[in-house]
């Protein structure tokens, strides 16, 4: 009778018994698994772990040029034109509205980004500055909104003639300027080692296809602030007494506006070329006459621009 209750109780019990065991093995399994992946995120944190950084001195920043546009269009259709895809794709890192514009819709000027300053926006096109080409590379771009027009640029550059470009430039407010100066000063404190000679406008990247941001651009307003290159007056003093009774040959000058890091061949003449280079100097450095004339003044700011700023190629002179 006991064997029979035993085996009773045995054969009532199986079922406990079978889910206790299989409660068991799932444990089990679970633990196995958890093994598993605590020993497969140890070896992944080995092979992470296997890369060692030693910060090499043999480096610089990418960024060692700002080239400053103005938009030829109202804040809404620079805004489209600057981040549509469009026949003829352009892009800036930054775009500097202005107040009075009805395009506009805000009530304070605010910059907008467009481009992260890591990524090549695509603004400079066909550029030269100070030997280097091709400057999206290099550069951070920022488009200051500002409905300048010029015509007789759309020809062939092989083909303009410096007395068929006529410009309209209209002022920048002081609110923009101001907003475009803490923009700048936001960008040099992360990229301190642009020279700021190097910081240039579009016209003279491209002596023969651009004329902006124009006269009407403060650069001097911008030099107070801390920013950008500007001639010393006592320097520029020093020059206008030195070239006072002779002007330095055309050589003397296209090597000059070379050094400073305009585009220009070396031929000896006052050719076509080097009066667009000299009108695109004038426009950021002489901007109350910009006629790509050679005259004292000129050739004094560029000497003494050169002695600022390019002292190893000044003395080269």
């Amino acid at each position: 009778m006991l064997n029979n209750l035993m085996r009773n109780h045995f054969w009532t019990n199986k079922p406990v018994i079978t889910r206790a065991l299989n409660a068991r093995r799932r444990v089990a399994l679970l633990l196995a698994r958890s093994s598993f992946l605590i020993v497969l995120a140890t070896l992944v944190g080995c092979v992470a772990d296997a890369t060692v950084f030693v910060e090499s001195t043999n480096q610089n920043s990418r960024i060692e040029f700002i080239v400053i546009h103005a938009t030829s269009e109202n804040f809404s259709e620079s805004l489209r034109l600057l981040t549509t895809r469009t026949s003829n794709p352009v892009s800036s890192h930054y775009l500097v509205p202005e107040l009075n514009d009805p395009s506009y819709p805000f009530y304070s000027l605010r910059v907008h980004s467009l481009v992260p300053e890591h990524r090549r926006a695509w603004h400079a096109g066909v550029s030269y500055w100070g030997e280097e080409v091709g400057l999206n590379d290099r550069s951070i771009g920022i488009e200051v909104v500002n409905e300048f027009k010029c015509s007789g640029t759309q020809v062939p550059v092989s083909e303009i003639q410096l007395d068929e470009v006529e410009c309209d430039f209209p002022s920048y407010s002081d609110e923009q300027i101001e907003l475009l100066v803490g923009l700048l000063n936001s960008i040099l404190s992360r990229y301190p080692n642009i020279n700021p000679i190097d910081i240039v406008g579009h016209s003279d990247i491209a002596i023969m296809r651009k004329s902006d941001p124009g006269p009407s651009f403060p650069w001097e307003v911008l030099y107070e602030q801390g920013i950008g290159a500007w001639p010393d007056g006592l320097l520029k003093e020093k020059h206008r007494l030195q070239f006072s009774g002779a002007l330095p040959c055309a050589t003397k000058i296209q090597e000059a506006l070379l050094a400073l890091g305009y585009q220009i061949k070396i031929t000896g003449e006052l050719d076509s070329q080097s009066t667009f280079a000299l009108r695109a100097f004038q426009l950021h450095f002489r901007p109350a006459d910009y006629s790509g004339e050679v005259d004292v003044e000129t050739v004094a700011i560029l000497w003494a621009l050169l002695e600022q700023y390019r002292p190893r190629e000044s003395a080269n002179l």
